[in-house]
């Protein structure tokens, strides 16, 4: 799968963003993020996490840095709960 700027998006982020999607058990991640390669080319995961702490999925966003340290920009897919009352929690 390419977008139109010709980078491409690995099959690794189709599946971690699926997962995150469809499991439903205590471990299922929490978040993904995702990084241009190093070489420029494609999309990939970055990092994947259970960690249910928001405040912790902001803070690694905004630290990213690239392979020289230098800011770098990331992008994210958060799954986020919330409590629908007598329904439960989704």
């Amino acid at each position: 799968m390419s977008i139109p700027s010709g980078v491409q998006i690995q099959d690794e982020c189709i599946s971690a963003v699926n997962e995150l999607r469809s499991r439903r058990d205590a471990d299922k991640p929490r978040y993904v993020i995702y990084k241009i390669s190093d070489n420029g080319q494609s999309v990939v995961v970055d990092e994947t996490s259970s960690d249910k702490n928001y405040e912790a999925f902001l803070k690694k966003l905004a630290s990213a840095t690239d392979d020289k340290g230098k800011p770098a920009p990331r992008y994210a897919a958060y799954d986020v709960e919330y409590d629908l009352g007598e329904e439960g929690k989704r």
